[in-house]
């Protein structure tokens, strides 16, 4: 919002020079910007000593399980959880949202780890796999009690840990939770406005798509490319209308697109060089469209996209590294000097 500010104060300027706003308008306009709260450090002190008790109460009861009766344990995990979940309550009635979301967050953990305990405590056996899932439909269901990012965040991270922490791991043929759980996760942060989820839920989703099964064909990853690029469009066009989650989602949805058309031509099923040419021509694309919009991340995706492509042609061919080296030195002062000509070019309109 800063950022914001100061754009608006320099247009602001430029238009009272234009004549197109009188200059009295200035500072109400200005006034009118309102600034996102703050975490200052009074805030950041607070959060720090609230996690740090919480550890503390933790190390002194793993210190002393074994002296603690058994249904005491129990005991004592429901009341820490629901004291914590109280305590998100409070904060809530009080119109503290940053306090109901970190409490929250931390009891969507406390559950967590209330499940393996209570396993341990009663002896019974259990699957972890089900068990870090079932964590994570209860930490989703505590977001959404209290549109709790930091709840939202422990849910990706519990179900994303529960899809791999089964025998098979990253290639079980069963589908991932998370593949469903991601892109639920994306929406909530695009409605939330937080940067801070969208930040977990884009590389959430490019894992929980491209690994959503193994047993996925070549048209099938084409298909899923497809999918990702209709994403990062929407995000695109979130980002347009000045959507703070939007912004971070584009970058990712890109290079889920980029990497899926690219795992599609591994195979020595493909039509080979055809294929990558086409990664190439999307990669350019991709640094055309993020230099375009100014988006970072996007062109760092497209540059590493590129690269990948132009060493996946260089295999191809067979060329040795002295080769390859030859190719890249010349592809670089291309590049370096079609750079130079547009910004001469640009500097005489």
């Amino acid at each position: 919002m800063a950022a914001y500010k100061a754009r608006l104060s320099a247009d602001l300027e430029r238009w009272i020079a234009q004549g197109l706003v009188a200059a009295e308008s200035r500072q109400p306009i200005l006034d009118s910007v309102t600034e996102a709260r703050r975490i200052d450090a009074g805030v950041a002190l607070a959060i720090m000593g609230a996690i740090l008790a919480g550890l503390a109460a933790i190390a002194f009861v793993a210190a002393n399980w074994d002296a603690i009766p058994r249904l005491a344990r129990f005991a004592l995990i429901l009341t820490v959880f629901a004291a914590t979940a109280a305590a998100a309550a409070w904060g809530a009635a009080r119109g503290r949202p940053l306090v109901r979301d970190i409490l929250l967050g931390v009891a969507a953990l406390i559950y967590a780890g209330a499940i393996g305990l209570t396993g341990q405590i009663f002896d019974l056996a259990g699957d972890p796999q089900a068990a870090l899932r079932g964590a994570g439909l209860a930490a989703i269901l505590l977001a959404l009690a209290g549109r709790s990012n930091a709840a939202a965040i422990a849910a990706v991270a519990l179900i994303g840990l529960g899809d791999f922490a089964g025998p098979d791991g990253l290639f079980d043929l069963k589908l991932r939770w998370l593949a469903l759980a991601a892109p639920a996760a994306a929406l909530l942060a695009v409605a939330w406005r937080s940067r801070s989820l969208a930040h977990l839920a884009g590389p959430a989703m490019v894992v929980g798509w491209l690994f959503a099964t193994s047993d996925v064909a070549q048209a099938g990853y084409l298909a899923l490319a497809g999918a990702f690029a209709a994403a990062a469009l929407a995000a695109r066009w979130g980002s347009e209308q000045e959507r703070p989650a939007t912004g971070v989602l584009y970058g990712w949805m890109c290079a889920g697109a980029l990497l899926a058309f690219a795992v599609a031509g591994f195979s020595d099923d493909t039509l080979g060089l055809v294929h990558r040419l086409a990664w190439l021509i999307l990669s350019g694309a991709a640094i055309a469209l993020g230099l375009h919009d100014r988006a970072s991340a996007v062109t760092a995706v497209g540059v590493l996209s590129a690269i990948g492509a132009v060493s996946a042609i260089l295999m191809d061919l067979g060329l040795g590294l002295m080769t390859a080296a030859g190719v890249f030195a010349g592809c670089a002062l291309l590049a370096l000097a079609a750079g130079a000509l547009l910004r001469r070019k640009r500097a005489k309109t």
